[in-house]
């Protein structure tokens, strides 16, 4: 019957879509509850300017989990992501993209301008500086790239069967996100939970990662590049 109608779902269908968000929860606690044990037993644990390592550690443990679950077959991955289809007008992406992230320039340098008539401390850094001495600044268009891995064809396309709504598996993936950044501000966790759901929609869109992760790179990246 399932050969002859793809569309309809059987209950094993539904059983493993389920196990697939009751898995992504199991996740999200993990990390959770592992960020609670060791900032009670493990003394300068959350110190600040740590918390470049600890996204790190959080996605070393999600990238161990996705590993068994796939392992296990429990979960799918598959590397079609790369790949940019024929149906996607790549440039055309690849330009709407840059116009984007020259826009966001723009407006980061108008802000940066404003700081520096009152904020002295601001003022006193450089207009613009790559600031690549500083701890695994170097390393953060790899680590974009792994986090958009982790999130989008992975997380994201499993959790998608299992809800079978577009819009509720964004506010979840949007939510996984900001726990990967709970170290960070509680207005960095709420930008990168919207940069999850923007990018989500334009993953869905395209189906390749290829003008999400510039986009995850350069806009995590500029602020910090402008001294902000």
């Amino acid at each position: 019957m399932k050969d002859l109608f793809p569309f309809m779902k059987t209950e094993e269908d539904d059983g493993r879509d389920r196990t697939i968000y009751l898995l992504s929860l199991a996740a999200i606690l993990i990390l959770v509850l592992t960020d609670k044990i060791c900032a009670r037993f493990l003394p300068g644990y959350a110190i600040p300017g740590s918390e470049n390592l600890l996204i790190k550690i959080y996605m070393s443990i999600i990238t161990v989990i996705a590993a068994v679950l796939v392992a296990c077959k429990k979960i799918t991955f598959s590397f079609s992501c790369f790949k940019v289809s024929k149906e996607c007008n790549f440039k055309r992406r690849l330009a709407e993209t840059v116009i984007v992230l020259v826009l966001y320039a723009a407006v980061l340098a108008g802000y940066r301008l404003y700081k520096n008539t009152v904020d002295p401390v601001t003022a006193a850094k450089p207009f613009f500086g790559l600031y690549l001495d500083q701890r695994f600044r170097w390393f953060y268009p790899v680590s974009a790239l792994w986090q958009e891995l982790l999130i989008k064809p992975l997380w994201q396309d499993n959790v998608s069967r299992a809800m079978n709504s577009k819009w509720k598996t964004l506010i979840f993936i949007g939510l996984f996100f900001c726990i990967l950044h709970m170290h960070f501000p509680i207005y960095y966790m709420a930008a990168a939970g919207v940069l999850c759901f923007v990018t989500g929609i334009l993953y869905e869109r395209d189906r390749n990662i290829w003008c999400v992760w510039l986009l995850h790179f350069v806009m995590g990246f500029l602020p910090r590049a402008f001294g902000l």
